[in-house]
């Protein structure tokens, strides 16, 4: 005979804002310990974290029931406040389940009856199952859409009766979320539900505007990537006791490895893969290293080339603070051109940003020992 739903619970509301208003700024006071310290506490390098993981997280929004009351209605109010509780699981990158109990709130009319205003009031709330699909635009924002199943409960209550009911309808949704630590996530929705209601209750479509924050279970980054093997190369001193003879010429191998970079850094976390340079540079005054500076895609070309540049320029700076002398060391740099795989995911765009160093071979010249006396 009418169509109305009900104004979200207080209690939902009580629970959730201070909740939400604690892990705000849990996660602001948290970013720089959780980030920035673990990569200046450790210098492994910085990667990227796991794609699969459990999550749990709640919301707090407005609900607009579209057609909340009947045309002749004295009074009408479709607006609500809306609360929730979700949980789900993240498949991959792009991907994931998620189950999520909503209380869309209620929503009041006064119809005239019998030349009497009479109140009406109704509520809606339920289970939804939904798939979302998403997609990262830069590091740590996201945007994501999602189609599901809403099972409704609503209940409608007048001056003389209550009617109870629920079934099954479809859901949308789209939106945004930001990575605001390794665990804690910040999200902002909207959600469509269509035909909410049967004929007993009414039926109505729902619109609802919420933001939420989650917490990401198991969430850790996988483990540091392992530097490219240094080749040691030891020299053993023939003692020439007698016979003059020739030693044979002593070839030193080329050696080639990435010295990989943080996001929009040039600098240096660890030298130690830098004194195999240091050791063959100083040790043979003929020796060579040729630096090449890269970057990721991010950002304009100019500005990449001239990060490159800093990045080359911290190891060439390492160097001759060790006692390299400055015309053995070759500097090249190439900003975002020839990158070393592609840069679809922040993995592949940390193997870009890097400078390649390069020892050549060196063949040492023959020693002609001479006779011991």
């Amino acid at each position: 005979m009418l169509t109305i739903l009900k104004r979200c619970s207080h209690c939902l509301l009580t629970l959730f804002v201070p909740v939400a208003l604690f892990v705000s700024s849990f996660a602001a006071a948290s970013e720089d310990r959780s980030v920035h310290s673990s990569v200046e506490n450790n210098p492994s390098l910085k990667t990227e974290l796991s794609p699969a993981y459990f999550y749990l997280g709640a919301e707090l929004g407005v609900n607009y029931y579209q057609h909340g009351c009947e045309s002749w209605s004295l009074d009408c109010d479709r607006n609500s406040n809306a609360a929730g509780f979700f949980a789900g699981y993240q498949i991959n990158n792009h991907f994931a389940f998620e189950a999520a109990y909503l209380d869309l709130g209620e929503a009041n009319a006064t119809y005239l009856e019998g030349g009497i205003a009479q109140k009406y009031q109704g509520t809606m709330q339920g289970l939804n199952l939904s798939v979302l699909g998403s997609i990262e635009l830069i590091e740590d924002l996201s945007i994501f859409a999602k189609v599901g199943a809403f099972n409704w409960h609503g209940e409608n209550s007048g001056p003389f009766s209550t009617v109870s009911e629920n079934d099954w309808a479809p859901s949308l949704g789209a939106g945004m979320s930001y990575q605001l630590t390794d665990s804690w996530q910040a999200r902002f929705e909207y959600q469509y539900f269509h035909q909410l209601g049967n004929d007993i209750l009414g039926g109505t479509n729902a619109h609802v505007t919420a933001i939420g924050i989650s917490y990401q279970f198991g969430r850790t980054r996988a483990a540091p990537m392992t530097e490219s093997p240094v080749t040691e190369i030891s020299i053993n001193e023939t003692k020439v006791t007698a016979a003059v003879v020739a030693t044979p010429p002593i070839v030193l191998e080329q050696i080639t490895f990435p010295y990989l970079f943080d996001f929009d850094s040039s600098e240096l976390h660890s030298s130690e893969p830098l004194q195999v340079i240091v050791e063959r540079l100083t040790r043979y005054s003929q020796a060579q290293v040729i630096l090449r500076g890269y970057s990721d895609s991010r950002g304009s070309s100019a500005y990449n080339l001239a990060l490159s540049k800093r990045r080359t320029t911290s190891v060439y700076q390492y160097l001759i603070a060790q006692g390299v002398n400055d015309k053995q060391i070759v500097s090249e740099y190439f900003g975002d051109q020839n990158p070393v795989t592609d840069n679809l995911t922040e993995e592949h765009r940390h193997l870009n940003r890097h400078v390649q160093i390069l020892l050549p071979q060196l063949t040492l010249p023959e020693v002609m020992p001479q006779q011991e006396q």
